[in-house]
């Protein structure tokens, strides 16, 4: 039984004793009225007091992000209408189009709140102008990529990764292909507001 059906049922239980006369021997003791009137209360105090502390003791939602079926989902739309309703529906918002040689990206944020430290969130969604490929890229500083998707990247294969990005000596990248799809994985220590720390890139192409 919680805590706080338990409170009801001892309030309940405490009403309806108050009702019945007591008695100590010979002597029959009625609890008065306005102790009676003060049952209430009491019962309202307990309720309120277990309510907020299950609500303290619940835990925080997670950081809500896509998994890799979701990405390779996603990646395979090459329509970003169709990714603009994707992406708003897990917290982020448009913030700039900027149209290149050939694609254009979108990039969206989302502002988030771990441990009382503030973060950005930011995902890039590039899809060439006729609509034939796209690309998603995902960095954040919130939330650990590479513990969060390398269990689910399992299924791929783990190549040797020949990108720019795993040439800098303060990243490390893991890159993994399919039949369909090709994901790079980088965890880069970096400098922080709040010290140094690690930013995460995961970008899912389908092929």
């Amino acid at each position: 039984m919680n805590s706080t059906r338990y409170v009801v049922v001892l309030c309940y239980k405490m009403k309806w004793e108050s009702r019945k006369p007591k008695r100590v021997g010979k002597i029959k003791i009625q609890i008065p009225r306005f102790m009676k009137a003060f049952l209430p209360t009491i019962c309202l105090m307990f309720l309120t007091l277990f309510s907020s502390q299950a609500q303290t003791n619940a835990p925080a939602a997670a950081n809500p992000f896509p998994t890799i079926s979701t990405l390779t989902t996603w990646a395979s739309f090459n329509s970003q209408q169709q990714f603009d309703v994707a992406i708003r529906a897990v917290g982020f918002k448009f913030e700039v189009k900027e149209p290149g040689e050939g694609s254009t990206a979108y990039t969206y944020i989302r502002k988030v709140t771990v441990n009382e430290v503030n973060y950005t969130d930011r995902i890039v969604y590039r899809i060439t102008n006729n609509n034939s490929a796209s690309i998603i890229s995902l960095v954040t500083a919130s939330t650990d990529l590479v513990s969060l998707y390398t269990p689910q990247l399992a299924s791929f294969k783990n190549n040797n990764c020949k990108t720019e990005m795993s040439k800098d000596k303060n990243t490390t990248c893991s890159c993994y292909e399919s039949a369909n799809f090709a994901i790079d994985l980088c965890d880069e220590r970096v400098k922080l507001t709040m010290g140094d720390g690690n930013k995460y890139f995961v970008s899912v192409a389908k092929k």
